[in-house]
């Protein structure tokens, strides 16, 4: 199941993202350096600020870091308020790097992961 769990702390959650031919175990720690007092760095939509952790693959030698994942606040709609994970993930094996979003779910500290194709830059028609 696509879905990070997260420690009573926050600071750390692990989990599991998969399509048909892909899965990937994931953890994710928290970036001390950019949190203040105890409380993770959030962006906004016009400024993502700082990433609140770095996010790890299980390789074959242990943990490869892939990318870093950032914490944000819903702006608009039903769910404004609530905050979600954006993460960008790389490695040399990917055929393309990976965006992620992670957005809580019923149970508290569970967010499911979901995934989102690049966006194609659109040209203006002349």
């Amino acid at each position: 199941m696509n879905q990070l769990k997260f420690s009573d702390d926050r600071k750390h959650a692990s989990g599991q993202f998969s399509t048909l031919h892909f899965g990937l175990d994931i953890e994710i720690h928290a970036i001390d350096g950019n949190w203040d007092k105890g409380k993770p760095p959030v962006g906004t939509g016009k400024e993502p600020g700082r990433p609140a952790y770095d996010v790890f693959g299980a390789g074959r030698g242990g943990a490869v870091k892939l990318g870093a994942a950032w914490l944000k606040t819903i702006q608009n709609g039903p769910n404004t308020g609530k905050q979600f994970l954006t993460m960008s993930l790389d490695d040399p094996s990917f055929p393309s790097a990976l965006n992620l979003s992670a957005f809580e779910g019923d149970a508290p500290g569970i967010y499911n992961l979901k995934w989102e194709r690049p966006r194609q830059a659109t040209q203006d028609a002349a």
